[in-house]
C-alpha cells in the first residue's frame, strides 16, 4: 500500500485551486479548496457522489474543461511546475499525463480497429515495425485479455463495453506516464477486475502517480490516500485506511453507510435551508453552528482535517 504522503518527495501532481462556471448571472462555484499532493509511485482517490466536483477537478487539470468553466485561484503543478495550457498541455496528454475516461466505447474511434490505435501509441515510444504486434498485444495481455491477437483486428463497436475499458487502459500503457488520471476507470468491469485495477496499473506502471476518480469506495480503498468531496467542498483528506475505518466527516459515514455490505442505508433529506456545508440537509449530526460555518475542523492527532 503507498503512503499518499508526501514525506519530503517532490510531488509528481500538487493540486490547489477551484473552479466556477461563469454565467450570465454570476459565477457559481463548482469546486472549491480543493487541494492534495500525489508522488511517484503513489495514488490518491477523490470521491464522492454524482456533481460533487471530482471530475470536474481531474478535467482541469488536463486543461480539458467545458465551455464557461474556468479554474479560479488555482496552482497546478506538475513536476514541480506550473501545469502547462494549450498546445503545450497537449503535447503532454497521451505521453507523460494519461487520462484513463470511464467510458471506454465512447473515447475509442469506432473507425479503426484496435491495433491502429494502439500502434498510434507504441510509435511515439519509438517502437520499432517488426516489434509493434508483439508490444500491442502484451499491452493487451496485461489488461486482462486472454487472446490479446484476436482483440487486435476488432473495432470498438464489436467489443462489450467491459472490453473496451479494458483496451482504453492497453492504449494508457502505450505511454511515458508520469501521472495516470482514471475516471470512474471500473464502469462495465466485472468486479475482479475493478478491484484489480490499481494493483494492474502499478505493474504496468510502477513509478507513475495515480489521480483516481471514483464513487466506488472498494476502489478508493486500495489508493493510499483520499478526499472526499461534497458539492465541490472537500469534506475529509487523509490516508485511506484511516479515514475509511474512522471518518471524521458525517458525509464520509454517510458513503459508508450506504454500500451494500452496511445495508444500504440512505441519506434522506432532513431539513430546509443553507449552509456552508453542503452535506447540511442530510446530515443527522447538523446543528444551528452550521449555518455560518463548518463544525468538523479535524483531529490533529490523526493528522487529518475534515473541511476547509
Amino acid at each position: 500500500m503507498d503512503k499518499g504522503f508526501l514525506d519530503n518527495k517532490t510531488a509528481v501532481l500538487s493540486y490547489r485551486g477551484g473552479i466556477i462556471s461563469a454565467g450570465k448571472d454570476g459565477s457559481i462555484g463548482i469546486a472549491e479548496g480543493v487541494s492534495f499532493d500525489i508522488c511517484e509511485r503513489e495514488s490518491f482517490a477523490l470521491i464522492g457522489e454524482t456533481g460533487s466536483g471530482k471530475t470536474m477537478t481531474a478535467l482541469s487539470v488536463m486543461d480539458l474543461l467545458p465551455s464557461g468553466v474556468k479554474q479560479e485561484g488555482e496552482e497546478v503543478l506538475f513536476m514541480g511546475k506550473t501545469i502547462p495550457k494549450g498546445k503545450a498541455m497537449q503535447a503532454l496528454l497521451g505521453n507523460e499525463i494519461v487520462y484513463i475516461p470511464q467510458n471506454g466505447a465512447e473515447s475509442l474511434d469506432p473507425l479503426r480497429t484496435v491495433r491502429k490505435q494502439m500502434y498510434d501509441g507504441l510509435k511515439k515510444l519509438g517502437t520499432k515495425k517488426e516489434m509493434l504486434s508483439s508490444e500491442a498485444s502484451s499491452k493487451l495481455s496485461l489488461s486482462g485479455f486472454e487472446d490479446p491477437d484476436e482483440i487486435l483486428d476488432k473495432y470498438p463497436f464489436q467489443l462489450s463495453g467491459g472490453m473496451c475499458q479494458r483496451v482504453t487502459i492497453a492504449i494508457a500503457a502505450c505511454s511515458n506516464a508520469k501521472l495516470i488520471i482514471a475516471d470512474e476507470p471500473s464502469n462495465g468491469l466485472d468486479d475482479d477486475f475493478a478491484e484489480d485495477f490499481i494493483a494492474l496499473v502499478r505493474r504496468i506502471f510502477p513509478k507513475a502517480a495515480v489521480l483516481m476518480i471514483t464513487h466506488d469506495i472498494s476502489i478508493a480503498s486500495k489508493c493510499g490516500s483520499i478526499a472526499v468531496l461534497c458539492g465541490g467542498k472537500m469534506m475529509e483528506k487523509g490516508r485511506a485506511s484511516e479515514v475509511l475505518k474512522d471518518p471524521c466527516s458525517p458525509y464520509t459515514g454517510s458513503l459508508i453507510a450506504a454500500l451494500p455490505e452496511n445495508g444500504m442505508k440512505a441519506t434522506p433529506v432532513l431539513r430546509e435551508g443553507k449552509s456552508l456545508c453542503p452535506f447540511y440537509s442530510r446530515c443527522p449530526e447538523a446543528s444551528e453552528v452550521c449555518i455560518s460555518s463548518f463544525p468538523w475542523q479535524g483531529d490533529e492527532e490523526r493528522g487529518r482535517r475534515c473541511v476547509l
